[in-house]
């Protein structure tokens, strides 16, 4: 994993390289998810290097929507939207950012009572508790 965030002469880490030559969407999402670890890389800057040299229009929506997760503009998708496209690619990691920056998606997603407590349980695991108190008291 660690090997995941070493960067080359140039500064590209593997993401940049799984992005520019082509690697698979489950291998960009694993590469994402340990990428987005470390702090300097969740800016707009450093998700636009990204996006820069990827050839891949599904990759590059992919980026687009973690994009516009972190970077403050009008024409940004709706967080439900965003929600539904990481659900429809299994990025559960994906889900779990557009749920801690807009925690109020959880209303969008009509949520059976059943799964509510399922669906409490990996919000309180994987988002701060704000994002958790914000779930709660929206639902």
């Amino acid at each position: 994993p660690d090997a995941a965030k070493e960067k080359d002469q140039r500064g590209w880490t593997p993401l940049h390289l799984a992005c520019r030559y082509g690697a698979s969407l489950a291998t960009i999402l694993l590469l994402l998810d340990l990428w987005l670890e470390a702090k300097e890389n969740r800016s707009s800057h450093s998700l636009r290097s990204l996006i820069i040299v990827n050839k891949s229009s599904d990759i590059k929506n992919l980026l687009l929507h973690v994009y516009s997760l972190l970077n403050e503009n009008q024409r940004n998708p709706f967080p439900h939207e965003i929600m539904s496209f990481f659900v429809s690619i299994d990025c559960w990691d994906g889900a779990m950012l557009v749920i801690n920056r807009y925690p109020t998606v959880t209303k969008t997603l009509k949520l059976n009572t059943k799964a509510m407590a399922d669906y409490l349980s990996i919000v309180g695991k994987c988002c701060s508790l704000t994002t958790m108190s914000e779930v709660i008291k929206n639902e």
